[in-house]
């Protein structure tokens, strides 16, 4: 059961976050909590024998409050203590992250990813396909859970709060794209474009390995993927837009001979 306490700033450990500390996101919310106070208590678990007992309280979510918190000079804050293990303070971390509206989507997907993988090892391995030899039901997304009566589908959408298409979407982002693209795409527009994210997820590997190299060598999204189609295609394209100019040019030139008052009959008619 959690219970509602309030705690020395000094008492509370850190350590690794999943989401590092944005310090302007912090200043920003310490000047919100200088006006109107703490409204969300941050959440901790206890972990009595951490640095020899000195920080008795592991933050479980709640960084960027805590750090307001320092930079506003407080040496006590409101905490919510929760009894939970590692694994399940991390799982908490993620499910409070997953829905702050200043991640892209593409963190957002890696979230729900980094959640699912918690899961899984909270709660028993996972195989793709599942065991034939086993009458258990496979889960939503083809996976089979050793742990009884489990499903890692619909019990990460629910502790998630989000629904099976967010889930899978999310997951097809965070598993097919890969490291290098995810790279390359990392602070511009496509990284919050969760439409572009799934195209690119369902290229093959070497095909977003391309892109990601032309994007590293200084080329836009859009100039990548126009260097990776084949040339015929290209050519096509060519053909085209060449051939409208060639019309476009033919048309000026049989302008610029009409008559005046041809001109003006095609002004007054169709307005040029």
């Amino acid at each position: 059961m959690a219970e509602l306490r309030r705690v020395a700033i000094p008492t509370i450990y850190v350590g690794e976050r999943q989401r590092p500390i944005d310090h302007g996101h912090a200043m920003a919310i310490a000047a919100s909590m200088e006006q109107r106070g703490l409204i969300n208590p941050i959440t901790v678990r206890r972990t009595p024998h951490q640095n020899n007992g000195s920080t008795p309280w592991t933050l479980v979510a709640g960084g960027h409050r805590l750090e307001a918190a320092k930079i506003n000079g407080w040496t006590e804050i409101d905490v919510i203590l929760v009894s939970a293990d590692a694994v399940e303070a991390v799982l908490i971390e993620l499910s409070e992250n997953i829905f702050h509206n200043d991640l892209t989507a593409m963190n957002r997907a890696m979230f729900v990813a980094k959640f699912r993988e918690m899961w899984e090892e909270a709660n028993g391995q996972i195989v793709k396909g599942g065991d034939r030899r086993s009458k258990r039901a496979k889960c939503q997304d083809d996976t089979l859970i050793f742990a009884p009566g489990k499903t890692l589908a619909t019990e990460v959408q629910r502790r998630l709060g989000i629904e099976r298409r967010t889930y899978y979407r999310a997951l097809t982002i965070a598993l097919h794209l890969h490291p290098d693209l995810r790279s390359a795409i990392r602070g511009t527009k496509s990284e919050d474009d969760q439409r572009e994210l799934l195209k690119l997820a369902k290229l093959d590997p070497e095909t977003q390995m391309k892109i990601a190299a032309a994007m590293q060598e200084g080329a836009d999204l859009k100039a990548a993927l126009n260097l990776l189609q084949p040339k015929s295609a290209r050519n096509v394209i060519e053909v085209e837009v060449e051939t409208y100019l060639k019309k476009k040019a033919a048309l000026e030139r049989y302008h610029a001979d009409m008559s005046p008052a041809a001109k003006r009959l095609l002004e007054e008619r169709y307005g040029s």
